[in-house]
């Protein structure tokens, strides 16, 4: 025999139904009779089909009764999880602070852009103003010059 060969018998061994419902399908499958009639093809067609749901009938309940072979339940399981494939949504990116030049200067102890900003800003030439913390920092380093005009 093949590996192969060997791989479904065991795979087969492994298939199992409930007793009880066995029973119901066989006591059912008992209840089909075919037409008597005195046509003989006829006879043996629906003889045919009544072999055929027989073996669906009893196929078909191992299907969903999730008897299958361990390692064909896991491959399904594997494939159908919806979170197999979930990733996270992006965080959404933070606009460029468009002071950041001007906080590094600060910070390293460089106020003269700061102050050039500020005095304008006090003129009214600035068109945006100041954020609050440069705010601050420039009213305790900078000192307001008297415009001339």
């Amino acid at each position: 025999m093949n590996d192969w060969e060997h791989q479904y018998r065991n795979a087969v061994a492994d298939i199992t139904s409930p007793a009880a419902l066995d029973e119901k399908i066989l006591q059912r499958a008992k209840q089909f009779r075919p037409p008597q009639t005195e046509n003989r093809w006829l006879s043996r067609a629906a003889g045919g089909c009544t072999a055929l749901a027989v073996m669906i009938l009893l196929v078909h309940p191992a299907q969903y009764l999730g008897a299958l072979t361990p390692e064909l339940r896991a491959a399904k399981n594997t494939q159908a999880s919806p979170l197999h494939n979930w990733q996270p949504e992006s965080a959404p990116q933070a606009a460029p602070d468009p002071w950041f030049d001007l906080r590094s200067q600060v910070r390293a102890g460089s106020y003269m852009e700061l102050c050039r900003l500020w005095r304008r800003q006090q003129q009214g030439t600035l068109a945006e103003r100041l954020p609050r913390d440069l705010e601050n920092k420039a009213k305790t380093h900078c000192r307001l010059l008297p415009v001339n005009r």
